[in-house]
């Protein structure tokens, strides 16, 4: 099990106040100060330091909180391994379009088994991640963008990120350019979700921001945003998987604005996930 002091560098790593590490923890703050600086003497490096009265994490803590973390992963697959049983159990997050329209099928199939059990963790990158280095879900599949520095990863498979509009829209299956967009409103997800980010990046490398469109509706719900688009005349940017799941949407094209987005397996131990992506993705070859 994670020494106790571990346990209080990680809370203090999340909350980044020692009076709320105290209070959760159920400890006075001198009680947190003598557990940092106990971690700090047996590894010889500062973890935490003030910038006037703010806290501030070190590259050092960065590095130790991602060792943690695959430590944790690791106790909590072992220690679900002492209770004798014949199930097989995952739990899996995935983002929303992996999770609504990408790894369908390879659940399905692992669900074929009687002794396969499976939870499905579907929500945005931000959350997913917090879950990851909780040890709340065994792996992580994500699309788009995220820190590669702090975690294990592998690719999946890239996917191209297209325009989506109704078929009866004037952009459908045509390419059309940035001036032409930026007139028509846009339907994107909520902040921190994969997609949002991959737009708003690529947006960013040509000077343009998503206030730069006629108007810009946030929504979280991918039904919601394909029926906006379809029947309300607004365009959406998308991986192409999401244009075929309704018969009255159509792609189109954004000249010298072709993106592609990675879907990566996410861990924070390769040891613990690597035997379930394979057995989950059997088909995919890694």
């Amino acid at each position: 099990m994670l020494d106790y002091r571990v346990l209080t560098f990680l809370t203090l790593y999340d909350e980044m106040n020692y009076r709320r590490t105290a209070e959760k923890l159920n400890m006075t703050q001198p009680g947190v100060t003598q557990h940092i600086h106990y971690l700090e003497n047996y590894y010889g490096v500062k973890l935490f330091e003030y910038d006037g009265r703010t806290l501030s994490k070190t590259k050092n803590a960065q590095r130790l909180k991602k060792y943690f973390d695959s430590v944790k992963a690791e106790e909590t697959d072992i220690r679900e391994s002492f209770t004798p049983t014949d199930t097989i159990h995952m739990t899996v997050g995935a983002t929303k379009t992996i999770g609504e329209f990408v790894i369908v099928p390879e659940i399905r199939a692992f669900l074929q088994a009687p002794n396969h059990t499976l939870d499905l963790v579907v929500d945005n990158t931000e959350v997913l991640l917090h879950m990851l280095e909780k040890s709340q879900i065994d792996f992580a599949v994500i699309e788009g963008v995220f820190d590669k520095s702090k975690y294990g990863y592998q690719l999946f498979k890239k996917e191209s990120f297209v325009g989506v509009c109704a078929k009866s829209h004037p952009f459908a299956n045509k390419t059309v350019t940035l001036e032409d967009i930026f007139a028509e409103d846009i339907v994107v997800r909520e902040p921190f979700s994969g997609t949002r980010m991959l737009l708003q990046n690529a947006l960013t490398d040509r000077g343009f921001a998503l206030d730069r469109f006629k108007r810009c509706i946030s929504v979280s719900n991918f039904s919601v945003i394909c029926d906006l688009v379809a029947n309300n005349g607004a365009i959406t940017f998308a991986y192409e998987p999401i244009s075929h799941c309704r018969d009255d949407l159509a792609t189109f094209a954004v000249a010298d604005m072709q993106i592609s987005g990675e879907f990566n397996f996410v861990y924070v131990n390769e040891q613990v996930a690597r035997p379930k992506i394979d057995l989950l993705f059997s088909n995919q070859g890694g």
